[in-house]
């Protein structure tokens, strides 16, 4: 019988396959959390108010994002049919394979190689925090990721052709696009990513084309045209304030020196983290000739390298930053990987050997850990499914980890095929777990007593807006089929969530709860 000859192909293919699958299993299983909520509660309100121009929450004027991710939530739910947990995540994870094909596609013109523009793709994918946390999220920031990552690449493809016209249109569209998804972080990165690119061109007059000037045209028609029918309603000027204060609560001008020296020495060693596998390629940069690897040998390698650069610089500088604020760069620095990666040949030998050894540390651990599913506490519940779980996943690491001893060649691949396994271990104990036993449970649990309490009876929220988790507002909205608001002014006949202290009187008690440490009833008058 002929032996199955393993090839790098094979892996990245086997890697892609876990991996699709890692991100749609028991993608809607645990309940809603961290920021979902928010986004959720927006889109059921715009959708109810029958209002798509301005945000609300509770009732009151939300001010902290553009409504565009909220508009595309409305439109999965409207396709889909209904706010669950899967239709709301799935946006995320298209945007993931989106970026993931954008590099793919990136790579294979420019390199002119298609397997490292499958392994660039996968690098991202496989990054803990986008693999492990923010894919499996009702949230903007992959989403506005490929916006802004889809106006980085414009510049270069069109930039290197000398075709102004579409490369301005498309990015200034793109910034619209990110303005109207996150607010003015957008013009940042438009604004850095083209002066860098034609800086190092040396065609800094290219800014002053008119194309550069309807590039501009058509950003200021496409604002003009979403806040001159939001100024129908409510003042501008409370909009963007709220948008200049959001961005510069993030700046070292409102943190202290202490922070800002703190967040300078954690921010690289934060993303080296957050960005593992890929990070441990950096490995193979600690070489005499880096500079000449990643600014002089390939000038889309150079572009990669001045745009991650540039453009993370505002977010180092910045004590108020967090990871997810930068996953547009991630593409970048992936695709730098993986080139680095294909020029291994030339590195010192002894990288190599400290880099299989990183995987083999790795692949162990992820084995060991697999073994150790049912013996942990939380998992009890499923102990009839962990050990048969634990058993297979030990296996496919255990295969893993063995090929890696015996082809080290292989290490790189064979590491990606272990974070998708570990995805996939994630998906199937984890996520049912936060399903079983979670603050996300137990305010599901909470929004079905209310929603059984009021039927179909007035509810409102009063005193605060949050006076209970907004994973209990989801969840009383959909269970209710229409939005909970706020109303201070208490009517007989109707129910309010109120903090027990400001509960008049005269009002009926009839559930308690704690939130935020303090306590909060369900009253009627």
């Amino acid at each position: 019988m002929q032996r199955i000859q393993i090839s790098d192909k094979i892996l990245y293919f086997m890697a892609g396959l876990l991996l699709l699958l890692g991100y749609l299993l028991n993608l809607g299983v645990q309940p809603l959390y961290l920021e979902e909520p928010r986004r959720t509660i927006v889109a059921m309100e715009l959708l109810e108010n029958q209002n798509f121009w301005v945000p609300t929450l509770i009732g009151e004027y939300y001010y902290n994002k553009p409504p565009l991710y909220n508009w595309l939530l409305i439109g999965f739910v409207k396709l889909l049919g209904g706010f669950t947990e899967f239709n709301l995540r799935l946006p995320t994870v298209l945007a993931s394979f989106g970026i993931a094909g954008l590099m793919y596609a990136a790579v294979k013109r420019y390199w002119q190689n298609a397997i490292l523009g499958v392994l660039s793709a996968l690098l991202f994918l496989t990054a803990a925090g986008i693999l492990l946390f923010f894919s499996m999220l009702a949230e903007i920031d992959l989403f506005y990721a490929l916006i802004v990552f889809s106006g980085i690449l414009a510049i270069y493809h069109f930039g290197e052709k000398e075709r102004y016209w579409p490369l301005f249109l498309l990015v200034y569209l793109s910034c619209g696009l990110g303005v109207l998804t996150k607010g003015l972080p957008s013009f940042v990165f438009t604004a850095v990513s083209l002066l860098v690119y034609f800086v190092d061109k040396k065609r800094f007059k290219v800014l002053f084309y008119p194309a550069h000037f309807a590039g501009i045209a058509l950003l200021g028609l496409m604002l003009y045209a979403y806040y001159s029918q939001y100024a129908q309603y409510h003042d501008l000027s409370r909009v963007w304030m709220r948008m200049l204060s959001e961005s510069g609560d993030r700046t070292v001008v409102s943190n202290s020196l202490g922070d800002f020296v703190q967040h300078l020495l954690l921010f690289p060693l934060n993303w080296i983290g957050d960005m593992a596998p890929a990070s441990l390629l950096l490995v193979f940069l600690l070489r005499k000739d880096w500079r000449d690897l990643l600014l002089k040998q390939n000038s889309f390698i150079r572009f990669c390298t001045l745009l991650l650069f540039f453009n993370a610089l505002p977010y180092w500088i910045s004590p108020g930053t967090r990871m997810r604020y930068v996953y547009m760069l991630y593409p970048l620095a992936c695709m730098l990987m993986a080139w680095v990666y294909s020029q291994r040949a030339t590195a010192p030998a002894w990288t190599m050997r400290v880099f299989r050894l990183m995987a083999l540390i790795l692949l162990g651990a992820f084995g060991l850990g697999a073994l150790a599913l049912p013996w942990i506490p939380d998992l009890q519940f499923m102990q009839s499914t962990t050990f048969g779980l634990a058993i297979a996943s030990a296996v496919a690491i255990g295969c893993c980890f063995w090929t890696c001893l015996r082809k080290p060649q292989f290490a790189l691949p064979l590491l990606l095929i272990g974070f998708a396994v570990v995805r996939l271990v994630f998906d199937s104990t984890v996520l049912p777990q936060r399903d079983h036993e979670s603050g996300g449970q137990r305010n599901r649990a909470l929004a079905a007593r209310i929603d059984k309490i009021v039927g179909d009876a007035p509810l409102y929220t009063a005193y605060q807006e949050k006076v209970v988790a907004y994973t209990t507002i989801v969840y009383v909205n959909r269970l209710r089929k229409r939005v909970v608001k706020r109303k201070d002014q208490l009517l007989e006949g109707a129910y309010y969530l109120v903090p027990l202290k400001r509960a008049p009187k005269n009002a009926r008690i009839l559930l308690t709860t704690e939130y935020d440490d303090k306590i909060k009833a369900l009253i009627k008058l």
